[in-house]
């Protein structure tokens, strides 16, 4: 599968301005949660094109799935869970409850106590919803075998549909009854678009990228928030397939690869992010006279020292865990590791004096 580079380079903007939202969003008015937006409908698309992978079972799906998501997941909510039981003043709303924990280790929705939807590791809220959209789409692979994406887009409206009637106040309902669900097939029709070979021009599309940007800052920014699909999701949609057709226009220059990195690690970046903004506003203003993490210059400062950190652990942590879960998950990586050769030799000889 070719990879699509101006939609990595999207995922490094998105992960970048999430960091924004979080560095300014203590303070008063904030912009930069659409990066999440832009992340569901990017998700959407890339997993259009998993789905129409001729022979991919749902076993194959939910591996390669689980194998992307979970151990830094996993990695990064323990971390939370060990912090809040032995520093928990640096912890707003999250405590080391063992239910929580489990909770939030397999995705399941619940109130904290702050009254948010919100797992231990506090971004993961999205991948709440990522495996959701994952499940339904392994449904589709057994239950159908064609016209999958429409299955799968037909599920999540029949889920939130019946999250709505059902008037349920519970966590699992009102958290799939947000309109969010439906950025999810608009990567599916960005998807369908870019298969069936529909591009704008460069500039054109460059255009397209930036005024829908602005725009969702600008939403963003007065608190638009009764049509979020209108003010979020189709423009994010608009985003995506405007990359699309920059593609040709990625080079191999050092800003390029630089770039693709940025977004290669964008998954730990987000995930990681959330320690730099809490230590900016909880422990830097102890540290340095008069640092303000909402500023501009301690937004940026944040931005630098966020992605810093998501590639670092990209490269040392995400990468590895990814390749060592694909390779078990898929029974090519041995629960039990071999002795190396000269221990064996050893017992060997051990075994067989003289």
């Amino acid at each position: 599968m070719n990879k699509l580079h101006s939609l990595t380079i999207l995922r490094a903007l998105a992960a970048t301005t999430v960091i924004g939202f979080h560095a300014m969003a203590t303070s008063g008015p904030a912009f930069g949660e659409f990066g999440v937006d832009i992340f569901f409908v990017l998700s959407g698309f890339v997993i259009a094109l998993v789905i129409d992978t001729p022979g991919l079972t749902a076993r194959q799906f939910l591996a390669d799935r689980i194998a992307r998501i979970v151990p830094l997941y996993w990695l990064m909510t323990m971390t939370v869970f060990v912090g809040a039981m032995t520093l928990p003043a640096l912890f707003n709303s999250t405590t080391a409850d063992v239910g929580h924990l489990f909770q939030s280790l397999f995705f399941i929705p619940y109130r904290k106590e702050s009254g948010h939807l919100f797992p231990m590791l506090f971004v993961g809220w999205t991948l709440n919803y990522e495996m959701m959209f994952y499940l339904v789409s392994a449904l589709s692979l057994v239950l159908v075998r064609r016209k999958r994406l429409l299955f799968i887009a037909v599920a999540i409206a029949a889920i939130w549909f019946a999250a709505k009637a059902s008037g349920s106040r519970s966590a699992i309902a009102e958290f799939v009854s947000h309109e969010r669900v439906f950025e999810f097939p608009l990567g599916f029709a960005a998807y369908l678009l870019w298969r069936n070979g529909v591009r704008v021009r460069p500039v054109a599309a460059a255009a397209v990228v930036a005024a829908m940007y602005g725009w969702m800052a600008f939403a963003q920014w007065k608190g638009f928030a009764d049509a979020p699909l209108l003010y979020f999701g189709g423009p994010s949609f608009l985003m995506v397939t405007g990359c699309l057709s920059l593609e040709s226009m990625i080079g191999t220059s050092l800003l390029s690869r630089g770039a693709i990195f940025v977004g290669n690690a964008s998954y730990a970046t987000y995930l990681s992010h959330p320690y730099c903004v809490q230590a900016a506003h909880k422990l830097m203003p102890s540290v340095i006279d008069g640092f303000d993490a909402a500023s501009a210059s301690g937004i940026a400062s944040l931005a630098i020292v966020g992605t810093a950190l998501g590639c670092g652990l990209y490269w040392f942590a995400d990468r590895p865990l990814h390749r060592n879960a694909r390779l078990l998950l898929n029974g090519k990586l041995p629960l039990v590791v071999p002795l190396p050769r000269f221990v064996r030799a050893r017992r060997t000889a051990d075994r067989n004096p003289g």
